[in-house]
């Protein structure tokens, strides 16, 4: 070719078309298509550039996949260097001509120039399919022992994508790559031991066997980027193999007080914090260096400590420093850098309680204020105040007025939400309904909450959610309006059916507020029987505007108390009788409670008989005679017309009604007028008064009054089913039915992963290996397998005549002698297995028994006569053996907690687990294997609307004897165990909660359970 564009001309050729770019690269794809047919080597290395160039804006050059070959092919690396780039970017899996590069690979392996061949090696890494692996793996192999570093390096890197793409290929290269552990060069054992790291994320447990090697490394190098790849390595291997924590305190000490790099210090920590169990004294050390991250200046520091606290408040939360971490978290809150706020939202979640909870709320309400949009504060406050059923609220009154607050963020995603907890504080809070009640009143009473007076800037709207739990709350506790409460009756209706602004909202919201003014107007002879018959006139003369509109249920449920104010008038006296329709008080019912009732209905079949049809109870339109008047026009539908009618003036309650109180926030004795004078208009500045500062005044005023703190009584327990209901086949359905039982492993299978679960004590010369099984009830007994082995390697000493002693308080049964023979005459390497028998009947309290025992044996040598040898052994139960498990359904043990909460369940204990890649285990079965294996009975709680999984178990203590026992329980005494498992992505984490009537009791069981979990997860229970 005469002329050629190069790869420079070709870019500023593109640049140079503005608007014009796709015609110049058609023009310059035309020009390629040329080149790539040319014979000369270098016009078509540069036209295979220009296409790689290309491929990267978009355009397809899979037509050209065999030039690419053929500039691979070439001896000159200036040339080929541009085919091996072209195929590292467009060639696939699917590349068909990707299988004649094989022997290019092989021919450029054996090059002299290392360039060359480590250039084969990173394109063979990009195009590898499991075909090409199979032909090319042999060869890889021999570069592991090539005398050149950097070869050896790029090998290592490219066998992990190898691995990806053909998992076979491991089992073939691993002897060899496990060699590069011991190679000289530093990048070369870098590049092996990220290798190895990123092979044990996906499955960790291949490589326990290189545990010694990356240990020595690990204490021998000086490479700040080896270490903290090592650090990632042990994180993943130490929860799967139980003596490895133990080994690691000592070169994680030793980094952690004398490293100079923040990064190794901090990859050290988070190494400690994953792997160590708690109560170690490194544990302590490493949180204190990650306190030190916490006060740093950096902001990528600081950052880093705070999503590890997290780590340490769900591990370690009784060594966590909350009091001086929550100050830290507090101010990490305003952070501009969105992650670091989002994390510290998260921790300061879990690191509130009830004392500081009021100072984090107020806190995060100024932040709210300042920072838009403030959903993210706003929902970390509603989170902790539903934490355990409002366990962390203490003056329920305050948080109903936080709730307030709340509410006036309009566009805030959580309004539903924040009118649920009003509903069901008051609902759970019989306390708190007084100050509920007239909060919601002055809310619904605030000028913006109804027509927009003036005033509205200052006293801001709320949502209208919240309106709607104002109306439900004032309709539902109306009973405990301040008395005398006909001023409160009177103002509330009129908030509910005159105000224009109500029926612009949405549809179930003004069904609730009608039904709210009908549950005034019913409990007003009881409550207010002085505004009985105003109450009358204002139901009839608001409700037809309700009635007219276009709203199904609005028209139906208005059309009804309609009817029911003509049917009872202003009679007190037969107002009252259909109080008995709100006389049985509401209890909180599971969100899922509908669901358990099935009855036996045949939606085929009509409901009632089929009536002639009545004409509508008000015409749609104002002109009935208009015969093509079909429906209300679309203002009618938002209720604008509705809105702007006049509203229909009521008279006045008496004077008396009106007294001061420190909940009513209306006029008193001197701003009321007489009867039959117009009222006044109020001043403007007592018309914008804001009623949330009036509420907090007068609670306040109320406080400061009062010599003690309010008390309240939280109902937490929640009503599954209401009675009465039956299900499809005529049965009451029970509380539990929502409650799953777990599936227990049948005895065999508990039996055999029983026999599992053998520890070790070593002496001198031996070591004893003791199982504990099952208990059994009906014989008290107790079965311990029991087997010894030899520890030294002395030939010459002679083991012999092994004896077990127990301690005087255990029984031992079937056993003549004084001790249990474990061994009679000489012991070769092993003994059998013995079987141990002892009696329960001196052993009644759960926890973990400790047997003081003795094993006596004779040793001799060939130089001494024999001599008995005593060596002290403690054998410990695990803190569930002497458990009965009891299956008990939700409401049992509801009635069981509700009632011996004070003196059998007064001490809790709290235990974390989290495992790795464990997104596919059945969880359900996990804890019930860990209930058969405690000893406990399970069931599933229903849990609406999440991914979470929540079980109870249950454990009873054997039944008393006769003869008192030292540690025996009290009688009725059960375990009550809370398991929460949480699926996050391939994560699992277990919170196991245990409550007992002794906190040692509680903390072993916990511990027990854990540990539990740890071996059916990753431990010698775990499923091969």
């Amino acid at each position: 070719m005469v002329f050629e564009k190069s790869l420079t001309a070709m870019v500023k050729g593109i640049r140079a078309h503005r608007g014009k770019e796709s015609e110049y690269i058609n023009s310059c794809i035309a020009e390629i298509k040329n080149e790539v047919t040319s014979k000369n080597m270098a016009t078509k290395s540069m036209a295979v550039l220009k296409l790689a160039y290309l491929n990267m804006l978009g355009y397809d050059m899979g037509w050209a996949t065999f030039a690419v070959v053929e500039v691979m092919s070439t001896n000159r690396f200036a040339t080929k260097r541009p085919g091996y780039l072209a195929s590292s970017i467009a060639f696939t899996e699917q590349t068909d001509v990707g299988l004649l590069t094989i022997n290019l690979f092989k021919k450029d392996f054996g090059s002299q120039s290392e360039y060359q061949t480590g250039m084969a090696i990173s394109c063979l890494s990009n195009i590898c399919s499991p075909e090409i692996s199979k032909d090319i793996i042999t060869d890889l192999l021999s570069l592991l022992s090539s005398s050149r570093a950097y070869l050896r390096k790029k090998t290592v890197l490219c066998l992990y994508r190898i691995f990806l793409k053909d998992p076979p290929a491991l089992r073939t290269c691993f002897p060899k790559l496990k060699d590069r552990l011991t190679d000289e060069d530093q990048g070369v054992l870098t590049a092996t031991v990220n290798t190895f790291l990123e092979l044990a994320r996906k499955n960790a447990r291949n490589y326990l066997s290189l545990v010694p090697q990356l240990y020595h490394v690990l204490v021998n190098t000086s490479n700040n980027w080896l270490s903290i790849k090592l650090l990632k390595v042990f994180q993943l291997l130490s929860p799967l193999e139980p003596r490895l924590p133990a080994k690691l305190v000592e070169p994680l000490t030793n980094i952690l007080n004398t490293t100079k790099a923040q990064s190794v210090e901090f990859e050290a920590i988070r190494c400690v914090v994953r792997s160590m169990p708690e109560g170690t004294a490194i544990v302590a050390l490493a949180i204190e260096k990650l306190q030190a991250f916490l006060n740093s200046s950096d902001r990528n520091l600081r950052y880093l400590a705070l999503d590890l606290f997290r780590e340490v408040i769900e591990k370690f939360k009784e060594k966590a420093p909350v009091s001086d971490l929550h100050d830290k978290v507090l101010t990490s809150i305003e952070e501009s850098d969105v992650t670091a706020r989002h994390i510290a939202l998260q921790l300061l979640d879990k690191i509130v309680h009830p004392s500081n909870f009021q100072e984090a709320v107020q806190r995060l309400l100024e932040f709210s204020r300042k920072a838009m949009p403030n959903d993210e504060f706003l929902g970390t406050i509603l989170r902790m105040g539903s934490r355990d059923r409002y366990a962390l609220v203490e003056d329920f009154a305050w948080y109903l007025l936080i709730l307030g607050e709340i509410s006036r963020n309009l566009d805030s995603s959580h309004a539903e939400t924040v009118a649920e907890q009003f509903v069901d504080i008051c609902v759970r809070v019989p306390q708190v309904r007084p100050y509920a009640v007239t909060l919601a009143l002055s809310l619904l009473d605030a000028p913006s909450a109804g027509d927009g007076a003036e005033g509205a800037d200052k006293a801001s709207p709320v949502s209208s959610a919240m309106i709607g739990a104002c109306a439900w709350t004032l309709g539902e506790y109306c009973g405990d309006l301040e008395k005398p409460a006909e001023a409160s009756f009177l103002s509330g209706a009129r908030c509910l059916l005159a105000s224009k602004g109500i029926q612009a909202l949405d549809a179930y919201i003004q069904t609730r507020c009608v039904w709210a003014a009908t549950k005034l107007y019913i409990n007003a002879p009881h409550h207010a029987p002085d505004a009985v018959s105003q109450l009358h006139e204002m139901l009839n003369a608001s409700l037809p505007a309700f009635v007219r509109s276009t709203h199904v249920d609005v028209s139906e449920r208005s059309s009804l108390v309609l009817h029911m104010a003509s049917f009872f008038k202003a009679d007190g006296d037969r107002i009252a009788d259909a109080n008995t329709v709100l006389s049985e008080p509401l209890l909180p019912v599971k969100a899922d409670a509908q669901a358990q009732v099935q009855p036996a209905i045949d939606l085929d079949e009509p409901f009632f008989a089929k009536e002639e049809a009545q004409p509508s109870f008000l015409p749609v339109r104002a002109d009935p005679t208009d015969p093509y008047s079909l429906a209300s026009t679309y203002k009618d539908d938002l209720g604008i017309l509705a809105a702007q009618e006049p509203a229909k003036s009521v008279t006045g309650p008496p004077s008396q009604a009106s007294q001061s109180s420190i909940f009513y926030l209306g006029q008193s004795k001197e701003q009321v007028p007489a009867e039959g004078t117009e009222q006044a208009e109020p001043a403007p500045d007592a018309q914008a008064k804001d009623p949330l500062a009036q509420m907090r005044e007068r609670l306040e005023a109320q406080r400061t009054s009062s010599a003690s703190a309010p008390k309240y009584q939280v109902m937490r327990e929640e009503v599954s089913v209401p009675g009465g209901l039956t299900n499809s086949i005529g049965q009451v359905p029970s509380s539990s039915s929502s409650a799953n039982a777990l599936p227990t492993p049948p005895e065999k299978e508990l039996t055999e992963l029983h026999g599992r679960l053998w520890t070790c004590h070593r002496g001198r010369h031996i070591a004893v290996y003791a199982c504990v099984r099952s208990h059994n009830l009906r014989k008290q007994q107790l079965r311990i397998d029991l087997r010894c082995e030899r520890t030294d390697v002395d030939s010459s000493q002679v083991v012999s005549d092994v004896m077990m002693s127990f301690p005087s308080a255990v029984t031992l049964l079937e056993v003549q002698a004084p001790g249990l023979v474990l061994v009679q005459g000489p012991l070769q390497q092993r003994s059998a297995k013995v079987k141990a028998l002892v009696s329960t009947t001196n052993f009644r309290s759960p926890g973990v028994v400790a047997l003081r025992c003795e094993v006596d044996y004779s040793l001799a040598s060939e130089s001494e006569e024999a001599k008995q040898e005593k060596e002290p052994f403690e054998l410990q139960l695990p803190a569930t053996t002497f458990l009965v498990p009891q299956p008990l359904s939700e409401d049992d043990i509801s009635e069981y907690m509700s009632q011996h909460a004070a003196e059998l369940l007064n001490h809790k204990a709290v235990q974390a687990v989290s495992f790795a890649s464990a997104g596919q285990l059945d969880v359900s079965m996990l804890v019930g294997r860990c209930a058969g294996l405690c000893h406990l009975a399970g069931i599933r709680q229903a849990v609406p609307q999440s991914q979470d999984l929540k079980f109870i178990l249950a454990g009873t203590c054997l039944p008393s004897t006769d003869v008192p026992v030292e540690g025996q329980p009290p009688p009725n005494a059960k375990i009550i165990c809370m398991c929460v498992a949480m699926v996050r992505e391939s994560n699992l984490e277990l919170k196991v909660t245990v409550k007992a009537y002794r906190q040692e009791v509680a903390d072993e069981i916990g511990l027990h359970i854990a540990n539990t979990f740890r071996e059916l997860v990753e431990g010698r229970l775990r499923e091969m």
